[in-house]
Order: C-alpha cells, then sequence, then structure tokens
C-alpha cells in the first residue's frame, strides 16, 4: 500500500480540526467539493472508513481517531522541521569554523568570545589560532581573519580594520640602548625578527609623515635587514619579547596597540611604518551564513568601541 499524498492527509487534519467540510474548505483555499473528494480518495487508499459522515453530522471512527492523532502529530514535526529551516537561514545557528592570526586572536578575538557565545547560544565555535596561511576549502574552514596585503585567490575578501605595520619598543630597552633617531639608528640597535613572513625578514619602511631631519623626505622608502639575537615565527612572542625589553619590533598596529595603550611598549620613530593595509575576513563563499555575519557584525561594534 502506497503512503497517502501529503495534501490529502492535511485535507482530512482540517476537516477534523474544523469540524466542518465547508470551513476547512475555506482554510485550506479550495472548495468544498474538492475537500470531499480528497477525503474520499484518502478512504480509498487507505481502504477504510475514516469519517462517519451524514446530511447533518460527521463523526470519526475509531479508525479514523487513531489515524487522525498520528497525523496531527506528523504535521507538527514537519511544521517544525520547517521552522527550524527557516529559522537557520536567519538566526546564527551550528557549527562555525574560524581562523585568526595567534596575536590578533588573543587580542581581538578571545577576549570578546564569552559574550558572543551568549549572545548566540546555537551556535559551536571552532577557533583555530595560527599564523600559518591556512586553505580555507581544505580545512573546512568558513571565516579567517588575516592581516596584510591578500593574495590574490578566488576568496571573498572584507576589509574590517585600517592597519599599518609600526615599530615600537619597551620603555625599559629604550632608557637603556637610547631612542633611534632616525631609520638608519636601527642598524645600532637589537631587533626582533619575526620569520613568520617576508615583512618580518625584510623591514620595508614608508616614510608616512615629514621627517625627522634634512635627509629624509615624505614619500620614500627604506629597506633594513633588522638584526637581533633572537628571531620568533608569531607576533604574539615578538609582542612579549618586546615588552620584556629584548629590542625593538616592526609589526601590525593592531597587534600592539593594547600593549601601547598600557604603557608597555611605546612607537618609536612614528614617522617611518608599514605601507597602509588592513585587517581583513575572507571566506570561500559569497554568502555569509547567519552565524558568521552574527560575528563579524559582533566583533565589528566591539573593535569599534575598542
Amino acid at each position: 500500500m502506497n503512503t497517502p499524498s501529503l495534501h490529502l492527509v492535511q485535507t482530512f487534519v482540517a476537516v477534523v480540526e474544523h469540524h466542518s467540510f465547508v470551513r476547512a474548505a475555506s482554510a485550506l483555499g479550495i472548495t468544498p467539493s474538492s475537500v470531499s473528494r480528497f477525503i474520499k480518495m484518502l478512504e480509498q487508499e487507505l481502504s477504510t472508513t475514516l469519517l462517519n459522515r451524514t446530511t447533518r453530522a460527521m463523526s470519526l471512527t475509531e479508525t479514523g481517531k487513531r489515524y487522525y492523532a498520528e497525523c496531527h502529530q506528523a504535521l507538527l514535526q514537519l511544521n517544525n522541521a520547517a521552522g527550524m529551516v527557516r529559522d537557520e537561514q536567519t538566526l546564527p545557528y551550528g557549527v562555525l569554523v574560524v581562523s585568526a592570526p595567534v596575536a590578533f586572536g588573543h587580542t581581538h578575538i578571545v577576549p570578546y568570545l564569552s559574550e558572543f557565545l551568549a549572545t548566540c547560544p546555537q551556535v559551536q565555535l571552532d577557533l583555530r589560532l595560527t599564523d600559518d596561511y591556512v586553505d580555507l576549502v581544505s580545512e573546512g574552514i568558513m571565516l579567517a581573519f588575516r592581516i596584510g596585503r591578500l593574495k590574490d585567490s578566488s576568496l571573498i575578501a572584507h576589509k574590517m580594520l585600517d592597519n599599518r605595520r609600526i615599530l615600537v619598543a619597551a620603555p625599559a630597552y629604550l632608557k637603556k640602548r637610547g631612542t633611534p633617531l632616525s631609520a638608519e639608528d636601527l642598524h645600532e640597535h637589537e631587533c626582533i625578527v619575526s620569520s613568520a613572513s617576508q615583512d618580518g625578514v625584510l623591514w620595508r619602511l614608508f616614510l608616512n609623515a615629514e621627517g625627522s631631519n634634512a635627509r629624509e623626505s615624505n614619500g620614500e622608502e627604506r629597506i633594513l635587514a633588522p638584526k637581533g639575537s633572537v628571531k620568533v615565527d608569531n607576533a604574539d612572542a615578538a609582542r612579549r619579547l618586546c615588552i620584556d625589553g629584548q629590542g625593538i619590533a616592526f609589526h601590525s598596529a593592531v597587534t600592539m596597540a593594547a600593549a601601547i595603550a598600557a604603557g608597555d611598549l611605546v612607537q618609536v620613530l612614528p614617522q617611518w611604518t608599514g605601507r597602509e593595509t588592513g585587517v581583513y575576513c575572507v571566506r570561500p563563499n559569497r554568502r555569509t551564513g547567519p552565524a558568521a555575519k552574527a560575528l563579524l557584525d559582533f566583533l565589528a561594534a566591539r573593535w569599534q568601541r575598542q
């Protein structure tokens, strides 16, 4: 025996709940004759009588009562399932896999996650902090934050924050070794070298303000191969070593901002910085899912306040 069509079951349930063929027809937007025909088709497919009908009254048979109870529950489940799918298109829901650089994640993402998860309890966040250039598609990452110049790719990118590399050092280091007054002075200082990117191995310094002496002219660029007794492969380690007075670092302003605000670091040679870049969110799909959109909107609001 084939399972009756859904529209036949829906018509039967409507007749029972409205206690009338006419009222059921009105609720379903069909004619009373169609309702009568659908009930007859349903009974024929089930090979049983579901409704006792006279010119004055209508009642359920014992089989009809049991069938109605099961169908009523089944339709509720179908409606709930449809509502769940619709909600998933608008409400933050499900697993969200996010990648971010280590230092940036510690300063700009992790501090806000408890509040975000409290406001979006249906989201299960999988945060992966790494300074490696991850492949979003092969690793199943839905959203990644990247700092600096983006490689050409098919990924969808959106700029979240302005950023550039800056030179920073701890006050204690500068008190001990002196403050550099020109880009050439950096050759006489301990530099914390980062092997995480080419920008860390070769420092490209761009004069974006009026120079500190007559030898410097606005717009010029210097390329410096930094030298120091320590080399690290991520910005978090560079920041920590810089705070501890191990030398001068050349890293993203957004990564160093909290330490500067706390007085742990100061910017040196502020006229010499990296070129303007940014902090970007990238994703493999043009469409941003509700969970990803909720996280981006949430973080953007916190970063704006910060």
